[in-house]
């Protein structure tokens, strides 16, 4: 008979509310778990006052929710939320454990799995279970051209970080409570080793909830032409978006970069504008509806994944394209 299986979300706090992957996380563990009454319980982690997000979780299906604050957990530093972390985990001894792949995620899952002296598994998309009932965890590798997939370890538990792969959220359930399990996180006289030296605002649209998404990369030629990028995305009604080379430029923001490393995006329509289509690149955008490449290299392993292709140089089809979108807008 297969053992029962148990997951811990670990879930992340974005500005006041809960990040969207929790929600993602929430309906792969409920998968894995075939729904079993108690097979998923997640853990927050923040300053006094975290607890109040627990309402959203049990609005999921999660009726135990492990609650760690403490005033060194306000900040999003790996070091201080892992620790937090392995002492619920000890608390809720978990099959596995799942952590969303947020900016934050992604150094915590690593710092956590030290801590616990487990394994570590980044960038999945999907738990299952195989003949003999033993946990899998399922990666893209190759710019998502194949899959790799991982049999776990559930003593320790491993630890997963999870990536979205569609827009979505969990089914909401009809249990109205459940329970708050408080953590000591043991950070009495935490000193961290890392320095926040300086935050930035985010406001407006979220980027990975955009229908419609324009990015641009190298074939740009240089800085000032992004703003052609800018301008497209304004007039489809969508977001600026950006390869990791650009930015690593300063030619765009990096909450603008589109990528593995970046902000994975699932809109209707992805324009790739001077991007080749490096895999880091396509595993935040391949699973687009539609996706549009402009490149001059006929060759861009971005047009194996693109609906429609133009080989135009990019700085020329841009003001064009804008003017005849402007004109076609201005006549509906």
């Amino acid at each position: 008979m297969t053992a029962k299986k148990s997951v811990l979300i670990v879930a992340q706090d974005d500005g006041g509310r809960l990040d969207p992957v929790v929600f993602d996380t929430v309906t792969a563990a409920k998968r894995l778990t075939g729904g079993a009454q108690g097979g998923v319980a997640a853990v927050l982690t923040g300053p006094p006052g975290t607890q109040a997000l627990a309402e959203e979780l049990w609005a999921t299906g999660v009726a135990d929710v492990y609650v760690a604050e403490h005033a060194a957990l306000a900040e999003p530093r790996a070091d201080s939320h892992a620790r937090a972390v392995a002492v619920a985990v000890r608390q809720a001894r978990p099959s596995l454990v799942l952590v969303g792949q947020t900016l934050l995620g992604r150094d915590l899952a690593p710092y956590l799995a030290a801590r616990m002296d487990a394994g570590v598994i980044m960038n999945a998309t999907e738990l299952r279970l195989d003949a003999s009932g033993a946990t899998e965890v399922v990666c893209p590798i190759y710019g998502g051209g194949v899959q790799a997939v991982y049999r776990v370890s559930e003593s320790p538990p491993s630890v997963v970080g999870f990536q979205r792969t569609v827009k979505s959220t969990a089914e909401r359930v009809s249990h109205s409570r459940g329970r708050v399990i408080p953590v000591d996180p043991g950070l009495g006289g935490f000193k961290d080793k890392v320095k926040l030296v300086e935050r930035s605002a985010r406001s407006g649209p979220r980027l990975e909830e955009a229908n419609v998404v324009v990015s641009g990369g190298m074939g740009l030629g240089e800085a000032k032409n992004y703003r052609y990028i800018e301008e497209l995305a304004e007039v489809l009604g969508g977001l600026p978006g950006a390869s990791r080379a650009i930015c690593d430029l300063g030619w765009a923001a990096r909450a603008r970069q589109v990528g593995l490393t970046g902000t994975r995006v699932f809109p209707n329509l992805y324009m790739a504008v001077g991007i080749a289509g490096a895999s880091q690149h396509l595993a935040g955008m391949s699973t687009s509806k539609v996706i549009v490449a402009v490149n001059t290299d006929t060759k861009a392993p971005i047009f194996k994944y693109a609906r429609y292709g133009v080989t135009l140089d990019c700085v020329e089809f841009l003001p064009a394209f804008i003017a005849e979108c402007r004109k076609l807008k201005s006549h509906s």
